[in-house]
Parts: structure tokens; sequence; C-alpha cells
């Protein structure tokens, strides 16, 4: 199996709701049990779509989760691609570059005088109400 065919297989992989499948004698697959009960041929084998997944990656020579950390480190590297989003995932910490915090200060500047609250304005930008109270009590 090559990357390419390892990417058409498994791209909507992380989209699905349903992490296990059913597979006919003839390998056609089947999403649910009734849809392989009233189209497939007995007998059925139920497989978890990531073991799948990670049986295809073992063909293209990854075999446990420390190379595929290294191998997507290098991927990042060469291509330059950084992995780090401007959005927030969940609860986690979010920090800012010195030049994030003036410029958000610079618009909160801007805001107030155009009479937003700060709790508007934090809602508006992503930055927490504590952060934004601390961030002007400092300056």
């Amino acid at each position: 199996m090559s990357i390419q065919e390892f990417l058409s297989k498994h791209a909507d992989l992380p989209k699905t709701d349903s992490v296990v499948y059913m597979e006919d004698a003839d390998g056609t697959v089947f999403h649910s049990i009734d849809e392989a009960h009233k189209k497939g041929k007995h007998p059925f084998v139920t497989k978890n779509v990531k073991d799948t997944a990670l049986a295809d990656l073992g063909e293209l020579g990854i075999h446990s989760k420390a190379e595929a950390s290294k191998f997507i480190a290098l991927v990042q590297f060469i291509y330059g691609v950084d992995v780090k989003s401007d959005k927030p995932t969940g609860r986690g910490r979010r920090t800012y570059s010195n030049q994030e915090k003036s410029n958000i200060l610079a618009a909160w500047k801007k805001a107030e005088a155009e009479g937003k609250s700060k709790a508007e304005f934090s809602k508006e930008t992503g930055v927490t109400y504590q952060t934004l109270f601390k961030w002007i009590k400092e300056s």
C-alpha cells in the first residue's frame, strides 16, 4: 500500500461516528448489522476501523506511536507545517506573545473609546475577561 492509497482509504476516518463495521466473506463492507444481513453473504466479520488503519500503517513501515510521531514531525519540518492553531481547543491554556498582547490592548483602547465593555470585548477577541483585566492593570 502506498501513502496515497492509505490517505484515500482512510480520509474519512476522523469524521466517522462508527468505529466498528462488518465485512462479509467477499470483503464487502457494511456499516450496520441490518445492512449486512440484507445485502451481504454470511459469515460476517466485525472489524474496528482504527485497527484496520493501524494494520495499513504497518504495511507502510510504521508500527508504533513513537514511529508515527517521528514521521509526522519530519513531514511537518519538511513542509514547514505548523499544527498549532490560533483557536484554542477546549479548556486548555492559551499563551500570547508580547506582540499579540500589545495588539489586543491597542484594540481594547479603541473599543473602550467606542463604549464597549470588557466582557463584550473579551467575547469578541477570545481573550478571557480575567486575562484582559490583568493586562489592562499591568499596562
